[in-house]
C-alpha cells in the first residue's frame, strides 16, 4: 500500500514535468522554426517527433535486450494507435486542426506506407527478422533525406525573400545567431524535462499495473504505450492551446513514422522478435485501419473537426476494450 501511494505521487510529479517541458519545448521550437525560415511542421516532423519518440526508443531497446518482446513491440503498436486515436483526437476536441494539402499528398501517405510495410512484415512470418529491421532502417533513411531536402529548400526560399526585401529598401529584421541558439537550447531543455516526466510516469504506471496483476503484453500496449506517448500528448495539448497546429500534426505523423522505422528497425536488428497472435490478429490490423482512415478524414474539408476528434477518441476506447478483453 505504501509503494502504491509513493508511485501515485511519482506519477503526479511526472505529469507536472510533462506539462512544463512541453510548454517550454513548443514555445521555443516554434520560435526556432520562424527564425530559420522553416515551417513548424518540419520541426514537428523532425526535432520534436524524434525527441518525443525517445521514451519509446529507450523502453523498446531495453525490453528487446531483456528479451521482453511483448513489451517491446506492444509499446510501438500501442503508442502509434494512441498517437492517432487518443492524442490527435484530444487535440481536435480542444480546437479543430487545420490540415495542409501537402500533408495529405506527402507526409500522411508516407506514414501509411511505413505502417503497411511493417504490417506485411509482421504477417509474413509472425515475427520481425533482422532483414525486416534492415528494410525499416532504409525507409527511415529515405524519410530523413526527404526532411533534409524540404528544410533546405524552405530555408533557401526564406533567404531569397529577405534579400529581395533588402534590395527593395524595406527593413528586414533577422534573428541573431545567438538568439537562434538560445531558442534551440531552451527547446532541448524542455525536451529533457518532458522525457524525465515521461520516465517517472511510465515507471510509476508500470509498477501500479503489475500490482494489479496485468500481463506484460497488455502493459506494453496500454500503460507503457500511453506513458511513452505522454510527451506527444503534452505537446499536443500545449501546442493546440498556443495555436501551433502545424507542430502538433507534424509531431503525431513524425512520431508514428519514427516509432515504426527507427524503433522497430533497431529493435528487430538487435534480435528477431516473435509476435503474439493477438498482435497479429487485433492490434496491428487496428493500427493499419486507423492509419488508412486518417487520410480521407484529413482530406474532407482539410481539417480534423471536433466531431472527428471524438470519433478518433472513441476508436482508441474500442482499441483498449479489444486489448483488455483478450
Amino acid at each position: 500500500m505504501t509503494e502504491i501511494l509513493f508511485r501515485t505521487g511519482q506519477l503526479g510529479v511526472g505529469l507536472f514535468f510533462l506539462w512544463w517541458g512541453a510548454d517550454l519545448m513548443v514555445k521555443n521550437a516554434s520560435r526556432f522554426a520562424t527564425a530559420l525560415g522553416v515551417s513548424p511542421i518540419i520541426i514537428g516532423l523532425s526535432i520534436v517527433s524524434v525527441g518525443t519518440s525517445t521514451p519509446e526508443l529507450v523502453v523498446s531497446i531495453v525490453a528487446a535486450l531483456q528479451k521482453s518482446a511483448g513489451i517491446s513491440i506492444g509499446n510501438i503498436i500501442g503508442s502509434n494507435i494512441a498517437n492517432i486515436g487518443l492524442i490527435l483526437g484530444i487535440g481536435a476536441i480542444i480546437t479543430p486542426l487545420q490540415v495542409k494539402t501537402t500533408w495529405v499528398r506527402r507526409e500522411v501517405p508516407y506514414m501509411i506506407l511505413v505502417t503497411t510495410v511493417f504490417s506485411l512484415e509482421a504477417f509474413r512470418g509472425y515475427e520481425l527478422t533482422r532483414l525486416d529491421g534492415s528494410i525499416l532502417i532504409v525507409l527511415l533513411l529515405l524519410f530523413i533525406v526527404y526532411l533534409g531536402r524540404y528544410a533546405f529548400k524552405e530555408m533557401s526560399n526564406f533567404k531569397e525573400i529577405q534579400q529581395e526585401l533588402h534590395l527593395s529598401g524595406e527593413s528586414v529584421t533577422s534573428v541573431p545567431a545567438k538568439k537562434k541558439l538560445w531558442y534551440l537550447l531552451l527547446s532541448l531543455v524542455g525536451l529533457g524535462i518532458l522525457i524525465l516526466g515521461s520516465e517517472w510516469s511510465v515507471t510509476a504506471g508500470k509498477i501500479i499495473a503489475r500490482h494489479l496483476g496485468v500481463s506484460d503484453m497488455v502493459i506494453g500496449l496500454t500503460v507503457i504505450a500511453v506513458g511513452t506517448s505522454l510527451p506527444e500528448l503534452a505537446t499536443t495539448i500545449v501546442g493546440t492551446l498556443r495555436g501551433e497546429t502545424d507542430l502538433v500534426v507534424g509531431n503525431v505523423i513524425g512520431s508514428n513514422i519514427f516509432n515504426l522505422v527507427l524503433i522497430g528497425g533497431i529493435v528487430s536488428l538487435i534480435r528477431p522478435i516473435p509476435l503474439e497472435p493477438s498482435l497479429i490478429h487485433i492490434n496491428i490490423p487496428f493500427l493499419f485501419i486507423l492509419s488508412i482512415i486518417l487520410l480521407p478524414l484529413m482530406r474532407i474539408r482539410y481539417n480534423v473537426s471536433r466531431l472527428e476528434g471524438v470519433l478518433l477518441l472513441a476508436s482508441y476506447g474500442l482499441f483498449l476494450y479489444l486489448t483488455l478483453r483478450v
